[in-house]
């Protein structure tokens, strides 16, 4: 996986910008079968960015890929595009998705 700048979760939520919106969302597996979220959004020019934890550098891991994909979606309300899912061979454990 490639590196990305941090983002904190409660820019995504409480913190917005004005007229700031998600342009782009991809849910990425790592090699522990744990799910993370990348995002592009308007207010940070045209790169990736992790979504962290609501105040530290922590990248936020989920267990299933349909939390992620719920928390996407009705916490960040971002229901304009697609979620680009990229699954990890290493992540052998099916009860991830």
């Amino acid at each position: 996986m490639t590196e990305h700048e941090p983002i904190f979760e409660r820019e995504l939520t409480t913190r917005r910008p004005a007229g700031g919106q998600i342009l782009a969302v991809a849910i990425v597996q790592l090699d522990t079968s744990e799910w993370i979220i990348n995002v592009q959004v308007s207010w940070k020019g045209n790169i990736w960015l992790d979504v962290c934890l609501w105040e530290r550098r922590t990248l936020k891991r989920y267990k299933r890929l349909s939390r992620a994909i719920r928390h996407v979606i009705l916490d960040y309300g971002y229901d304009e595009g697609h979620i680009t899912v990229i699954p990890n061979k290493a992540g052998k454990n099916v009860n991830s998705f």
